[in-house]
């Protein structure tokens, strides 16, 4: 990780889904906090986030408003990319609107526990990582 520049991170649906519902949120806290890392967002990703959570078997875990008190809360560490690129690398190709985030947001991490993602393990700069592995690799920066 470079000093004086924040990593640019995208957090796949799932992983959100993931911390909501386990409330696990503070695994990116010491990060966020501490200004080491920015979050990537697109209206694709809050679409499949809005989508997701309004599932039947999601729905009971989430209120109304969760997606935009979860964006307030995180606001702060946000940046917002209007996505240009289309790709279709990915096999699974409704994930390939995270790969184009990734190319046009300049990410340097795509977390995520999707398999089709993970087994890419890099595009272009940005490497595609779990939470666990993503945390073992920075761990040292902190």
């Amino acid at each position: 990780m470079q000093k004086n520049k924040p990593l640019k991170l995208i957090i796949d649906t799932n992983l959100w889904i993931s911390f909501i519902i386990s409330n696990k949120q503070n695994l990116l806290d010491s990060l966020l906090f501490s200004e080491e890392a920015r979050l990537l967002f697109s209206k694709e990703l809050i679409a499949e986030i809005q989508q997701t959570i309004t599932k039947p078997k999601l729905k009971k875990y989430f209120g109304t408003n969760a997606l935009e008190e979860m964006l307030s809360i995180f606001e702060p560490f946000i940046d917002f990319i209007q996505v240009e690129s289309s790709v279709a690398v990915c096999r699974d190709p409704n994930d390939n609107f995270l790969l184009a985030l990734a190319k046009d947001g300049k990410a340097d991490y795509l977390l995520t526990g999707d398999k089709d993602l993970l087994e890419l393990k890099k595009f272009g700069k940005t490497k595609i990582k779990t939470i666990a592995s993503f945390i073992d690799e920075t761990k040292n920066y902190r």
